[in-house]
């Protein structure tokens, strides 16, 4: 299996596909420039949300919607990954995919540059940044498509920005 240096797991490697379709007839030649962008932490304000992903890439703003799953298909992937930790093993992505509940389908993008190349150098470098977004936290694959957190109880980590040291240690 061939690596990538933004993706490791099948999370990642759907939003590389996005980037680097499979089947094209020319190499985009926007590609390294957007993985380099993407190397460089050039994306910046990077907010994930149900059903849209935003940041910021060299002072114009990228907008990525992604279709939400319906309130039956959330629930079919909610018994799927339910029993799972933050950290969703490709076993789950591929039991979602071979169920027709795929994490990630076709996205709409908007971005403020006047590029006439879609997808532009900023939403290639989105792709990449939250291929190696989702690649750490699979979960943000799922909230993408609508798949929301029960109770912030249930979190297997609490994440560092929530923590006051000085009351954490009693």
């Amino acid at each position: 299996m061939v690596t990538d240096e933004f993706a490791d797991s099948a999370w990642g490697r759907d939003w590389i596909r996005l980037a680097q379709p499979v089947r094209i007839a020319r190499v985009n030649p926007l590609i390294p420039r957007a993985r380099s962008l993407a190397r460089r932490h050039q994306v910046t304000e990077v907010v994930v949300a149900p059903g849209l992903a935003t940041a910021d890439v060299e002072a114009h703003a990228v907008r990525i919607t992604v279709p939400l799953w319906t309130t039956q298909q959330r629930d079919a992937v909610g018994m799927v990954v339910a029993a799972e930790h933050d950290d969703l093993p490709d076993a789950v992505h591929r039991d979602l995919v071979e169920a027709r509940l795929a994490p990630l389908v076709d996205v709409e993008t908007t971005c403020t540059c006047v590029g006439r190349t879609r997808p532009c150098l900023h939403v290639l470098a989105c792709f990449f940044e939250l291929a190696r977004r989702v690649d750490e936290r699979p979960r943000l694959a799922l909230l993408l498509r609508g798949l929301t957190r029960r109770e912030e109880a249930e979190l297997t980590r609490i994440p560092l920005a929530r923590i006051d040291p000085s009351t954490f240690y009693g």
